[in-house]
């Protein structure tokens, strides 16, 4: 007999309810503090400035990448203060980014809320995503030299490559997995990478400790943004916060359709190929093409893609000292992959 799907719904959120309850007791107090620095170097004497920095601390997600770095941080044994600040840092520019990407997306929701370009315009927007990036490098810079500045520096040209590269190839139905895969190294991948290796050098942890993190770190990057792209596929609208199928409306080619064009039946091919030479991406269009990629069973080939590398994160923590820091870095990329948000 197959599982209950509701009772499978209740074990997983009960096992999401005891790793946030894990991570609160961990580092709750320190989140508090991450979220007290976001929002305050946000504050300004200028108007607009304020306005849009209330928004932008209000829209909390889920300071997954925060909480990576701290939680590293408390395995490692790391007493200070910098963790915060770090975590703050990289929360400024993934903020950035996410800006960003609305404004060349021309996306009007972000995580539910109306897009800081469809508030206050694209001219608006792209100089307070300018802004929130500088600030970053500003706080970054104010803590003096350390090997993470060029780790934070490095890793903020792999995002921007990683844009360049994925808007040059919009619509593009050639893209194999190997470029998508250095795409989301790039954009997403790297940043956790480096939230993860940070407390490495904070705590003077041996290098081998360092690339291990960064090791974890990566792989569960690739796992979050596999997932991201399946759920765009597989969640709905009121959950996922933006319409499903919107991905390709970007120009945005991911892994579960790059499958469907590689091993899809000709028939799904061609409609692909008709809806992106014809750029006909009204609702239930894009409705008929979300039902196919389903159906075609690329989605769930995706979806163990993203738990491969799930796992792979987690065989990369052995080098950490055991304790319940290390046991929610392991429990993490399975939230990762198990989320529908």
């Amino acid at each position: 007999m197959a599982p209950n799907p509701k009772l499978r719904a209740v074990v997983r959120n009960a096992s999401f309810a005891r790793l946030n309850a894990a991570v609160q007791e961990l580092v709750g107090e320190k989140l508090v503090q991450v979220e007290r620095t976001v929002a305050d170097h946000l504050k300004s004497p200028y108007v607009p400035l304020t306005e849009m920095g209330a928004y932008l601390a209000e829209s909390r997600g889920k300071r997954l990448r925060p909480t990576l770095l701290l939680m590293a941080a408390r395995a490692l044994g790391y007493d200070g203060s910098e963790d915060v600040t770090y975590a703050a840092i990289y929360e400024f520019i993934h903020t950035a980014t996410l800006v960003h990407d609305d404004i060349v997306d021309e996306a009007l929701l972000r995580r539910g809320r109306a897009s800081l370009n469809s508030r206050w315009g694209s001219e608006m927007a792209v100089l307070m995503g300018d802004y929130v990036f500088i600030t970053a490098m500003n706080v970054a810079v104010r803590q003096g030299w350390s090997e993470i500045l060029p780790l934070i520096s490095e890793t903020t040209l792999g995002l921007i490559r990683g844009e360049l590269i994925q808007s040059c190839r919009k619509w593009d139905l050639t893209l194999t997995q190997a470029e998508n895969l250095e795409i989301i190294h790039c954009k997403t991948a790297g940043l956790f990478s480096a939230c993860a290796r940070t407390p490495a050098y904070l705590s003077g942890a041996p290098a081998e400790v360092g690339l291990a993190l960064a090791d974890y770190g990566l792989h569960m990057g690739v796992a979050f943004q596999l997932v991201d792209d399946c759920l765009d596929f597989r969640s709905d609208e009121r959950t996922l916060g933006k319409p499903v199928g919107h991905d390709l409306k970007e120009g945005k080619v991911t892994l579960p359709l790059i499958l469907v064009m590689e091993h899809g039946t000709a028939q799904d091919r061609a409609f692909v190929e008709a809806l992106v030479a014809a750029r006909r991406f009204e609702p239930e269009i894009l409705h008929e093409l979300v039902g196919r990629v389903l159906e075609s069973g690329m989605v769930d080939r995706a979806e163990a893609e993203a738990a491969s590398y799930a796992r792979r994160a987690s065989g990369s923590l052995s080098v950490l000292p055991a304790g319940p820091a290390r046991d929610v870095l392991a429990a993490l990329p399975e939230f990762v992959i198990r989320r529908t948000s």
